[in-house]
């Protein structure tokens, strides 16, 4: 990962926190929105002011399966200090007997990513939002004799595979563990494609992944810069044969993310761009290609004060309240855009009674300190023997002239 500047490394660990703090409050704040069709920004902004409200309690927000999975990938791959597939997998199946639930969200992209922990935890409180499409695959990877952990998901929709988000909605550890472009990518597709195996799908969990990852370098201090790292690293992977023969098969041009990854180059560069606008160009669907563009649209657009959003808000606070605003995948749009934004900012930036209304967001800091120990680990150095955390150093895509917003 090279770069011309570097941070400070308690500015490292905030952005670590930044990024699975943030993602947890896009799943909470964002479930409110989840599914509607108009959402009008008094609508959420009066969400939002609810929160500071400190006689409401604490937790008050629930998470939904986008945290429980993204919790389950970052355990595992604390567990094992690396990607196995094998052990995620078992963390894949539900332990116990009756999947019996009234399910809100679509079944057909979803696929629930659980460990015994949060198997008890979803027979308690099946009510997050699981997919009723899982009890399928998951009995398939619970089986003593499957030998491999890919083939259910292979086998799904008559072999096609799932091009949903449930892949990218879990995928922020990857860019936390692993210090390579190469490697996030490599990791997220991989783990992406214990569920998801058409490309779109598993494409999309590792677009998700870079971008947290080039936010945590402060890549985002050159919006242009960025984007186009997007561009040049998708090219790279819809060059694919499979990739290529899933567009065709599902009538999308020949490199889809990066036309749409275009778009959002375009949507930026505009003046003034109408939410509808945004809907129409770049989708706020259930597909991973209809939301993943769409929250790095959603980060991009709110690095500066735009119109309608309160002059106090920090960015941070501005792209979550501009994810709700877009209205259908809310809680998981704003759960990537969450995780890409708090990379950027850091947890400062994140007010407390937000922090303080949401469920699970100490142990999201938590599961973010344990993967940015992991990452100063010696043995996890590219270039050296001393880890880049000990020398108060990550590397950085900013240059020295450019300080990265934290407002």
């Amino acid at each position: 990962m090279s770069a011309a500047a570097r941070v400070a490394a308690p500015g490292v660990l905030s952005r670590f926190r930044g990024a699975l703090v943030g993602s947890v409050l896009g799943d909470c704040i964002g479930g409110e929105f989840e599914g509607a069709v108009d959402v009008p920004l008094d609508r959420v902004l009066q969400h939002l002011s609810a929160l500071e409200d400190e006689t409401r309690g604490e937790g008050i927000l629930q998470y939904s399966d986008d945290t429980a999975m993204m919790r389950c990938v970052a355990d595992s791959l604390l567990t094992r200090m690396e990607f196995d597939e094998r052990d995620m997998a078992r963390r894949f199946v539900i332990i116990g007997k009756g999947y019996k639930s009234p399910l809100s969200k679509c079944s057909i992209f979803l696929i629930i990513l659980l460990n015994s922990r949060f198997a008890k935890e979803y027979n308690l409180a099946p009510g997050r939002g699981y997919g009723s499409g899982v009890v399928q695959v998951l009995r398939k990877l619970a089986s003593p004799h499957l030998k491999d952990v890919f083939q259910p998901a292979q086998a799904q929709f008559g072999g096609r595979g799932s091009f949903g988000n449930g892949g990218a909605m879990r995928a922020a550890p990857f860019a936390l563990a692993f210090k390579s472009c190469a490697d996030v990518c490599k990791y997220s597709r991989l783990g992406a494609m214990l569920t998801h195996s058409c490309s779109l799908g598993y494409n999309g969990a590792a677009l998700q992944a870079l971008a947290v990852h080039l936010s945590l370098q402060g890549a985002l201090a050159l919006p242009k810069e960025f984007i186009n790292k997007l561009i040049s690293e998708m090219e790279e992977m819809e060059k694919d044969e499979k990739a290529q023969l899933d567009a065709k098969a599902l009538s999308l041009s020949e490199f889809p993310y990066c036309s749409r990854l275009h778009r959002v180059k375009e949507l930026i560069d505009r003046n003034s761009v109408s939410i509808e606008e945004v809907i129409s160009e770049l989708g706020n669907g259930i597909a991973a290609l209809e939301s993943v563009p769409t929250a790095i649209f959603c980060v991009l657009h709110c690095l500066e004060p735009r119109d309608g959003l309160p002059e106090r808000f920090g960015g941070l606070e501005r792209t979550i309240a501009y994810s709700l605003a877009l209205g259908g995948d809310t809680d998981t749009i704003a759960c990537m855009a969450g995780a890409i934004a708090g990379a950027h900012y850091g947890i400062d930036s994140i007010p407390q009674s937000w922090q303080k209304s949401c469920e699970a967001v100490e142990e999201a800091d938590d599961l973010a300190r344990r993967l940015y120990d992991l990452y100063c680990l010696p043995q996890f150095e590219e270039d050296r023997g001393t880890s880049s955390c000990e020398n108060n150093q990550l590397h950085t895509y900013a240059s020295d002239q450019h300080t990265t917003k934290t407002d």
